[in-house]
């Protein structure tokens, strides 16, 4: 772990940044669907009369390693953390979408960005939406044990409805936008008019509303790279016992010129724990 913290130090200040310290911390509208009618925030539900509800369970929840939306599970605070760190950075800079990067594949991401998207809609004032733009392989409704169809292929492909691609997974302020069939064209797909159209509309019709896009590894395809010019901001995630020091050093050249806000390492030796450490990033670009 200690070889690849080094290595993302050193490619972080090779960028002109200057990593912080790190700490530990355990782990384990008007609508394209529904606009959110929150009058007292406090005690208001939002009633989702267009996007599909498919409730999940605290038990499948836990099952699934969704932590972050177990107030009572003593790895909940890992993503309270986390969310923050991450919502402090951008508010800064007065981004409203963040993307979910690692290297390769495998290293935790999704479940990085499916907790992280948890934490963020407990914060009374906003809203999130989950996007799964992993396509050929897409794993976020996997956690939320949801059916994903007719996801985002749906709409890209298939000229359906948003608000019929949408799910919520019974969790208040939190919407998904899932995908469940792997597709090979998927840099294509990205690049098309109706999704860069899709991501505008989503960025701009709630000011309340933090997008995140669970985006593809970097080094497997050019998928990520061909849509991170439409996304405010980045948290990249590696794993111990698993991201390479060369791919993280390859994977943060090809971010330069991109916000990094911050690095979230899976801790896998203590995988009993979830024990995860993160690392926020202050961006000296303008």
């Amino acid at each position: 772990m200690e070889k690849i913290q080094k290595a993302l130090e050193k490619s972080l200040l090779s960028r002109g940044q200057q990593p912080p310290s790190v700490r530990p911390v355990p782990v384990a509208p008007r609508r394209p669907a529904d606009r959110p009618a929150i009058a007292d925030t406090e005690s208001s539900a939002i009633a989702y009369t267009r996007t599909r509800v498919a409730p999940v369970s605290d038990k499948e929840m836990e099952k699934r390693r969704l932590v972050a939306g177990l107030s009572t599970h003593d790895q909940s605070d890992t993503f309270r953390i986390l969310r923050t760190r991450v919502l402090n950075r951008m508010e800064e800079k007065g981004y409203r979408t963040l993307g979910i990067v690692s290297s390769v594949g495998q290293e935790g991401k999704s479940l990085v960005a499916s907790n992280l998207a948890l934490s963020l809609a407990s914060i009374l004032t906003k809203t999130v939406l989950l996007v799964d733009l992993d396509l050929r392989a897409p794993s976020v409704h996997t956690y939320f044990g949801i059916d994903p169809e007719p996801g985002l292929l749906g709409y890209l492909r298939d000229g359906r409805a948003l608000s019929s691609c949408l799910v919520n997974p019974g969790i208040n302020r939190l919407v998904l936008l899932p995908n469940g069939r792997p597709v090979r064209s998927s840099a294509e797909l990205l690049t098309m008019p109706r999704m860069l159209g899709l991501s505008k509309e989503l960025r701009e019709t709630y000011a309340d509303r933090i997008i995140i896009y669970d985006l593809p590894p970097l080094l497997h395809t050019d998928d990520a790279l061909a849509f991170m010019q439409h996304i405010d901001c980045f948290l990249l995630v590696t794993s111990e016992g698993h991201t390479k020091e060369h791919e993280l050093k390859q994977a943060v050249s090809l971010m330069k010129g991109y916000p990094l806000i911050g690095t979230v390492m899976n801790r896998s030796s203590e995988t009993s724990k979830h024990v995860k450490k993160s690392r926020m990033t202050r961006q000296n670009r303008p």
